[in-house]
């Protein structure tokens, strides 16, 4: 069994750093002045590409402990009724990078909302015979430029595949991230979006709960904040139509 990292990135950004990831890789590179770009087009092109038993889906600003390739190999291993399994994230300074289990458990549609593109890895043929894909309307460089991982995940349990997480940690990455910038109109339609593309007409009840629960990290009053999740809504109605 074989494991291959798959890494996107944009102009050659990933190449530029000059580092060595401890597995076999491949990198998709796309450019900022080409139609044919976007995060979620970019993962689908490597998993096609991508000529491995097991992938691990990374970005190009990681670091990775010399430990992933066996540790995820091993997993797999352990867990052969197990179609994709999440692992953990470290800081630079050594400590987790979100609250983490001490205890491996399978996801179901509510754990998945924690989960980091960067955490998961999958075996191929899995993903393959499911026709699973990553959906291009989510992601960076996309109309909606966030929950392509979320998708992702829901969508396997959708289709029946089972979803382990492993208390193991991966890769390292500093505390940031696109997808909870509350100050950027974009992003908040894209959730709005995310919850209608995950659970039909019950996303205006999710979407109006997140906005409860997230608006006063924003600049936004509850309303404003309430208002840009539902144009999220009833811009991907329409292209969905």
């Amino acid at each position: 069994m074989k494991l291959e990292i798959l890494i996107s990135t944009m102009d050659s950004k990933f190449q530029k750093r000059d580092i060595t990831p401890p597995a076999p890789y491949l990198v998709i590179d796309q450019l900022t002045n080409k139609n044919e770009r976007g995060l979620a087009k970019s993962r689908n092109m490597a998993i096609e590409l991508s000529s491995s038993d097991i992938c691990l889906i990374s970005d190009d600003d990681l670091e990775y402990l010399d430990n992933l390739q066996d540790d995820i190999l091993k997993s797999f291993n352990n867990n052969l009724d197990i179609d994709i399994i999440t692992f953990c994230i470290k800081t630079p300074d050594n400590k987790p990078y979100k609250k983490y289990k001490d205890s491996q458990f399978l996801h179901t549609k509510k754990t998945i909302m924690r989960v980091s593109s960067v955490e998961i890895a999958f075996r191929k043929d899995s993903i393959k015979k499911a026709n699973l894909k990553f959906d291009e309307k989510f992601g960076l460089g996309s109309t909606f430029p966030t929950g392509e991982e979320i998708i992702f995940l829901s969508d396997a349990i959708d289709k029946g595949l089972k979803i382990l997480y492993i208390p193991i940690y991966i890769v390292v990455h500093p505390i940031e991230s696109s997808g909870k910038n509350y100050e950027n109109k974009s992003l908040i339609e894209a959730k709005g979006a995310m919850f209608y593309r995950l659970f039909g007409t019950l996303g205006y009840g999710v979407s109006a709960l997140f906005a409860f629960k997230k608006y006063k990290k924003s600049p936004f009053l509850l309303i404003e904040f309430h208002k840009l999740m539902l144009n999220g809504i009833k811009k991907y109605r329409r292209l969905d139509e």
